[in-house]
């Protein structure tokens, strides 16, 4: 299984775009956007974050530009996606309606579902965006725009309702370009055992200078990023592949059963076996 960041090619001139998706997802990802998935049909579960969610049709799933997800279902998901560029959400940063993608609580939930309070105007506003993409009549891309700041307004209005929205940000999702080399760096070995002298190395850094650095940009250490990295990547084998306990752990970096039942535990709240369920 992969696992990889992934450029999104917006269509020249928009800088929202909006589509539907059917098919089979394999791959654990993420995107250089922010993006909004409803539900259309079908059911499964969600793994986003490390975090899973079970899927129903109608769901509204918030994902910002470093949450690894993959949705894992038997029978087909059919679902409407909107893409965020980053011109816009670095144009909208101070924005109150972009903090429930950078400025979250500890119990956030990504997943937004139709019994909620507040659901409905996020709804409609999901369709007219959708409607608009795909008739698009004169001066569409504008409407699209505003509409857009419309839909993230309400999805800010929902999130502050409930106190999701946290005081401070997180730097790491505007990453410098040497915090992205430490993020593409782990992402490539982190199946394997590495070493800050090794992640050091690679930046042409001391082990002193990357760890204050990582530890100021993401307000976690190099290895919890690392143990996160390797939980979020054994959930999805878990879910996807029939593989042991012990051959999901080695596969995800972890050099031994015990250790990676202790992580597991330590972000997920149950053990490998229990989540497998």
């Amino acid at each position: 299984m992969d696992y990889r960041h992934e450029e999104f090619q917006f269509e020249e001139g928009s800088r929202i775009q909006v589509f539907d998706v059917a098919k089979k997802q394999e791959t654990l990802h993420c995107h250089d956007c922010l993006e909004l998935n409803r539900i259309e049909s079908g059911t499964g579960n969600y793994i986003i974050g490390g975090k899973v969610y079970e899927i129903c049709p109608g769901d509204i799933f918030v994902i910002n530009n470093r949450e690894r997800h993959l949705a894992v279902h038997k029978e087909p998901v059919r679902m409407t996606v909107i893409l965020f560029s980053s011109e816009v959400w670095k144009d909208w940063y101070n924005q109150d309606y972009l903090k429930p993608f950078f400025q979250r609580t500890e119990d956030f939930s990504n997943q937004i579902r139709k019994k909620e309070e507040g659901y409905d105007k996020l709804d409609q506003t999901f369709s007219s965006i959708k409607e608009e993409a795909e008739q698009k009549e004169t001066g569409w891309r504008n409407v699209l725009e505003a509409a857009g700041v419309l839909l993230l307004s309400y999805l800010y209005r929902y999130y502050a309702g409930r106190k999701h929205i946290a005081e401070e940000g997180n730097a790491a999702l505007y990453p410098e370009k040497r915090t992205e080399q430490v993020f593409s760096y782990i992402e490539e070995h982190f199946r394997e055992e590495i070493t800050l002298q090794e992640i050091a190395d690679s930046l042409a850094v001391s082990k002193t200078y990357l760890c204050r650095y990582f530890k100021e940009m993401t307000n976690q250490t190099v290895f919890e990023y690392v143990e996160q990295v390797r939980i979020q990547y054994a959930c999805c084998l878990l879910k996807k592949v029939d593989l042991s306990i012990a051959e999901i752990s080695l596969a995800s970096g972890f050099g031994s059963v015990s250790l990676f039942n202790r992580m597991f535990k330590k972000y997920m709240h149950m053990t490998p076996g229990e989540f497998r369920k």
